[in-house]
């Protein structure tokens, strides 16, 4: 008998996919994609889940500790509005902030999961122009019974 909750990789990625499109104004979410070029400008802000790593250690007779390692890829479109465009910074930001706040809100994923954190964030710093595309690791710790 185990003391936490037994679970997969598949019910992690659901529950982060469902927390991904909860999100305000989100135009696409995909698994398994690395870059935006069949992504069209009316799907953004977009975002991809990337399976990255498992890594594996038996603890028990019964039970693996799972660090489950995801990344998070995500671009946003500045847009011209009344003639200015956009800040896309700022829009970048807002939208990376919204993806953090709705991965973390549930760091047990649903009952799937140890806990949930986010190790790395990274940005383009806007060289795509009027693209920005970002990055978030997302390190997962769960058991199960292989």
């Amino acid at each position: 008998m185990s003391l936490y909750k037994r679970g997969t990789k598949e019910a992690i990625l659901l529950n982060i996919e469902t927390a991904i499109n909860a999100v305000s104004g989100i135009g696409f979410v995909d698994w398994q994609r690395v870059y935006d070029q069949s992504i069209t400008r009316d799907r953004y802000p977009f975002m991809f889940i990337n399976d990255v790593r498992t890594d594996k250690i038996k603890m028990l007779k019964d039970i693996t500790k799972n660090t489950f390692m995801v990344g998070l890829v995500g671009g946003v479109w500045g847009e011209e509005i009344d003639g200015v465009m956009e800040n896309l910074g700022t829009k970048l930001n807002t939208f990376v902030e919204s993806i953090k706040d709705a991965v973390i809100a549930d760091r047990s994923r649903g009952g799937e999961a140890y806990t949930t954190d986010l190790t790395t964030i990274e940005t383009d710093a806007g060289n795509r122009y009027p693209q920005a595309i970002f990055v978030i690791m997302v390190n997962i710790i769960f058991f199960s019974a292989e």
